[in-house]
């Protein structure tokens, strides 16, 4: 018979471990959770592309879509708040491609007050919505048709932070930068 001895490091390890492992997981699964309702993403047509969408817009008329970008402009109206984004691709979890690939630009029409200066040009946006066929607008010199998204749920992703400059001269830092002592020329020439 064969008898098991526990010592106490092996009671401490497993108390230890085993909430650091389940608070891994969760924190995993979390970052990878998509940013629209699981309702909503159940009713979204994942075979409905911005390609489909813009080539025949009367027949997606309807359908739930999924689509992200970067925003282009925001233009209050009276009871709606209309954004023009340009398309980029999405993620698993919704988030657009840090990329400069796009098939075209979209409107989504909101209907409630969004503030120009939130959703201001340049910050990404994932919406669910329906596709509500596609309206004739000039962009620059042309005629452009956008599709039209009727925004169900949208989601505003944070800005990137941006890289700060380092503060001292290349390659040494302060005080190394600066030549110190007497040296041919001093202290005339650095």
């Amino acid at each position: 018979m064969s008898i098991m001895m526990r010592s106490r490091w092996d009671t401490v390890s497993r108390s230890v471990f085993t909430p650091a492992i389940v608070c891994t997981m969760v924190f995993l699964l979390n970052a990878c959770a998509p940013v629209i309702s699981p309702q909503l993403m159940e009713q979204v047509d994942r075979n409905l592309t911005y390609g489909a969408l813009a080539g025949r817009p009367d027949e997606t008329k309807g359908r739930i879509v999924l689509l992200g970008g970067t925003i282009v402009q925001t233009v209050p109206k009276p009871n709606e708040t209309e954004i023009e984004v340009v398309q980029k691709q999405v993620s698993s979890s919704g988030e657009p491609y840090l990329t400069d690939k796009s098939e075209g630009r979209y409107l989504v029409v909101v209907d409630r007050f969004l503030d120009p200066a939130i959703y201001r040009a340049g910050r990404d946006i994932t919406v669910a919505g329906k596709a509500q066929g596609s309206v004739l607008r000039r962009l620059g010199e042309i005629e452009y048709r956008y599709p039209v998204i009727a925004a169900v749920e949208l989601h505003l992703w944070k800005e990137p932070l941006s890289p700060q400059a380092y503060p001292y001269a290349y390659p040494f830092g302060y005080p190394y930068y600066r030549r110190w002592g007497p040296y041919p020329g001093y202290p005339y020439f650095y």
